[in-house]
């Protein structure tokens, strides 16, 4: 893989962790604290946030 292969896919992790931080905050918005989904999708998006990280940290320590 090459270092900018590398690091696109990373940048690509880092983003989509921003975008599920942000989607955090708005869930968490008291419209639409009341759908019945969105306490599951507020207590998933943190372990998905950290999946992501070991996947991104993996990726990184590969030479």
């Amino acid at each position: 893989m090459t270092s900018v292969n590398k690091q696109l896919k990373l940048f690509g992790i880092a983003g989509v962790i921003a975008i599920l931080n942000i989607g955090a905050h708005l869930l968490g918005a008291k419209m639409f604290i009341d759908l019945p989904m969105a306490e599951i999708t507020m207590a998933l998006i943190p372990v998905v946030m950290i999946v992501l990280c070991i996947v991104g940290f993996k990726m990184a320590d590969k030479e």
